[in-house]
């Protein structure tokens, strides 16, 4: 196992942004349990048991290690850049280093460091469960700070969705299918079409998913189909007892109190804004906002969540939004005109070659 340690200074890739990715797996995969390496599938599981075998003999016979001789060995192909842009306040950006990088990063290592990431938020979500007597009282606080600012409708939606199959149907199953497929679809098509978007776009959502997890820990937070003698119904999971809600097998491994902020708005909303900001049409624009109305409908209707839930979701983007701007500096809209201009040249160079 050493020398697999040892072979971490091995270079590998002509370029820069993927001189990382074997240090970087190679320390993921001797350090970290293998679950949290590769998704927990019958499919995956003789990789996943034997990650550390697989990776020496990668080392020893596949990895395409750089030699002393290659002119990739000290100089690497640069990273491109997009030209600083003045930000509204003079100490913007507050990390200077990192700057807005033009060219795609590495698939490899951005699909293993969101499997790691998304591991270790899952991890920290579970090991956030507060008692359910403190839940619950933070769920009475909840519902009391909507009662007085009039804007307690989780009842009133809840027994209106109940009282309509297809309406409960379709809020139910909304609620179940979109909160992953969306972002990770949106992630792709900027990875794959708008790489310097992709780059702050990834970063905001981490941020404010890292303050979700924050208040998950913080704020154990009953849902409303989880608080008793309110006269909720669970429209996605049907009747439960309150001191045992059984979900199958996701009841072990997921926080019932995990509500505050809600997460499966603040992702949608984030989709909506990427969208917003992005999107070249203007009807494009207004189905990317439809995912988050359509979310916050479902999530308040089905019970799983507070209004106020949504308004911490709301914040922990507006938050997520606003370090990637302190940290990193504001977008620029220079950044299209150069990947444009690149994608048109290698569009003549093709032809031209042909």
């Amino acid at each position: 196992l050493l020398w697999v340690l040892l072979a971490v200074v091995g270079r590998v890739g002509r370029r820069a942004c993927d001189r990382y990715v074997w240090p970087v797996a190679v320390i993921l995969v001797m350090t970290l349990p293998a679950v949290m390496l590769l998704p927990n599938m019958a499919a995956l599981h003789p990789l996943r048991d034997n990650a550390v075998l697989l990776a020496a003999l990668a080392a020893a016979t596949v990895v395409p290690f750089l030699s002393r001789t290659s002119e990739y060995y000290q100089t690497p192909v640069p990273t491109e850049y997009a030209p600083a842009v003045p930000a509204r306040f003079s100490r913007v950006p507050l990390l200077p280093f990192w700057r807005r990088a033009l060219n795609r990063p590495n698939l490899l290592l951005e699909l293993l460091l969101i499997r790691v990431f998304y591991a270790a938020y899952s991890a920290v979500r579970a090991a956030a469960a507060g008692g359910r007597a403190v839940a619950e009282e933070h769920g009475r606080q909840i519902h009391a700070v909507e009662q007085a600012l009039s804007i307690d409708v989780e009842h009133w939606a809840n027994h209106a969705v109940a009282g309509t199959p297809w309406l409960e149907h379709f809020l139910g199953f909304y609620y179940e299918s979109f909160h992953f497929v969306v972002p990770l679809a949106l992630l792709g098509v900027l990875f794959a079409r708008r790489s310097a978007d992709y780059r702050w776009a990834r970063a905001s959502l981490g941020f404010a998913t890292l303050l979700g997890l924050l208040g998950f820990w913080l704020y154990p937070l009953a849902p409303p189909r989880l608080m008793p003698g309110l006269g909720f119904i669970d429209t996605v999971h049907g009747a439960q007892d309150l001191a045992k809600p059984d979900y199958g097998a996701m009841t072990a491994v997921t926080n019932q109190y995990a509500a505050m902020p809600s997460l499966h708005f603040g992702w949608s909303l984030w989709c909506g804004i990427v969208i917003l900001a992005l999107a070249p049409k203007w009807w494009m624009k207004a189905l990317g906002l439809l995912h988050p109305l359509f979310t916050v409908s479902a999530i308040v209707a089905t019970a799983n969540h507070w209004v106020l839930d949504a308004v911490g979701g709301a914040t922990v983007v507006a938050a997520g939004f606003g370090l990637t701007y302190l940290l990193s500096g504001p977008r620029t809209a220079v950044r299209a005109a150069v990947e444009d201009d690149q994608v048109v040249r290698a569009a003549v160079n093709s032809v031209a070659g042909r």
